[in-house]
């Protein structure tokens, strides 16, 4: 079955794609959004691999996740028409939340990091997280996810409900 049977809109799944938490990976990362989304518009592509890129550093970076054993899960899907959500699930145990910065003045000139959750802020629809798992005292890691608009009609034919990329 595909997305649209019958003009019925049937949501889709990518399988998730798991990787090592080090910034070394973050090409592997955007070519995998590439070769994922294939037969997608190509400016929806560039949005996707932007978010998936900066939230996957900031995983790596703030997280458990770039740690030794470290992981981050990246996953996609189209859960309902004219929306791709992307997902990238950290390793936790740190007490910082996803924020965007709050920077003025020159600081936005001169700053080398904290833009990344500014430029999903403005490419998304909506972002946020929610915890992999909840737990009292524990940040067990964190879902920190992203929904970008497209377009029904450019979602490629016959694209299967669970889209399997290995």
């Amino acid at each position: 079955m595909s997305v649209m049977s019958s003009g019925v809109f049937s949501p889709v799944r990518w399988e998730p794609r798991i990787y090592e938490g080090s910034l070394k990976l973050a090409g592997k990362v955007r070519s995998h959004v590439r070769k994922d989304l294939g037969g997608f518009a190509s400016g929806l592509v560039d949005d996707v691999e932007l978010c998936v890129s900066e939230l996957f550093a900031n995983a790596v970076e703030y997280t458990a996740s770039g740690g030794e054993g470290g992981e981050v899960v990246r996953r996609l899907s189209l859960p309902e028409a004219g929306l791709l959500r992307v997902e990238v699930a950290d390793g936790g145990f740190t007490d910082t939340r996803p924020v965007v910065a709050e920077l003025s003045g020159d600081d936005w000139f001169t700053s080398e990091r904290h833009r990344g959750l500014l430029m999903v802020s403005a490419i998304a629809k909506g972002w946020g997280f929610y915890p992999v798992y909840a737990h009292p005292t524990l940040n067990l890691g964190l879902v920190v996810w992203a929904d970008l608009p497209v377009d029904p009609a450019q979602v490629p034919p016959g694209l299967p409900r669970f889209v399997h990329t290995a």
